[in-house]
């Protein structure tokens, strides 16, 4: 009885282990940004601090709209909103092909929220190339109510 007993503690020991390990390392490899981008929904946006000024000048080139993503790390509703909406494959491609995009983190990017008027995340304002604001949507809507936003503002750009 003893021996069944030390050896399922042993395999529960490995197993718990193995589990660990493999948490870990999968962790490891997880960005969620780096010191020029955030990845957030699937999609690279221009980190705030070292992009802003640049994602202007890009956005100017290429006659493209500019969607600043206001988040928060510890945001939940964020989560669902990156996931569920930004991930949507219509909206993501829109974004990812016609836009010039910046994440600004809450916690970092204190004064660009206060510039815009953004007090808690989730919160996108969508600009013009020259900076001047075209929409805003608070909160954590769904991708039916963002696709006609983004549609609407990128055709807005596109006729100037």
């Amino acid at each position: 009885m003893r021996t069944k007993k030390m050896l399922s503690i042993i395999v529960m020991i490995l197993i718990l282990s193995f589990a660990y390990f493999s948490y870990t390392t999968a962790l490891s490899n997880f960005t969620l940004s780096d010191q020029n981008n955030s990845y957030l929904g699937g999609i690279q946006f221009h980190r705030a601090a070292s992009g802003l000024e640049e994602s202007f000048q890009i956005a100017q080139q290429e006659n493209k709209p500019i969607m600043m993503y206001f988040w928060a790390i510890w945001c939940q509703y964020c989560a669902k909103f990156q996931t569920d909406t930004l991930g949507n494959p219509q909206v993501k491609k829109i974004l990812e092909e016609d836009y010039v995009l910046v994440a600004m983190d809450l916690d970092i990017d204190r004064e660009v929220a206060q510039k815009y008027g953004v007090s808690y995340p989730p919160y996108l304002v969508f600009m013009d190339p020259k900076g001047k604001v075209l929409e805003r949507v608070p909160g954590a809507v769904g991708p039916e109510y963002l696709l006609p936003i983004v549609t609407q503002v990128r055709e807005t750009v596109r006729g100037k």
